[in-house]
């Protein structure tokens, strides 16, 4: 099954918790080989594979022991600019100058350096 935004928060965990189970049996390895691994319990292993809420640290030292930690730059990428950001400085990027460092500006305030 795809995860579309449409599914509940409960299909979601569900289809996760399978992925996660499948990967795991790929592995060749038993819930509580799994959970050894990832230094969590094993019904910290059967909740997540059962679809259930788990601590969100326990995930990622699960997905860590699986070796599926890539897959987390996907979810959430780092993003160099933000386009708000680019819009608002007509394409500049805005840096923060510290008066007496790199900037003229001796009245003791900061500036984001952009200003004329």
């Amino acid at each position: 099954m795809k995860i579309l935004s449409s599914l509940t928060d409960e299909a979601i965990l569900q289809e996760l918790g399978e992925r996660l189970a499948r990967c795991r049996l790929d592995s060749a390895l038993t819930q509580a080989s799994l959970a050894e691994q990832a230094g969590v319990s094993k019904s910290t292993i059967e909740r997540l594979e059962d679809g259930e809420s788990v601590q969100l640290i326990n995930l990622v030292r699960v997905l860590k022991a699986l070796n599926l930690t890539s897959g987390l730059e996907a979810l959430a990428p780092e993003t160099a600019v933000r386009p708000l950001e680019v819009l608002e400085h007509n394409g500049q990027r805005r840096q923060r100058v510290r008066p007496g460092k790199h900037s003229d500006n001796k009245d003791g305030r900061w500036s984001w350096g952009d200003e004329k």
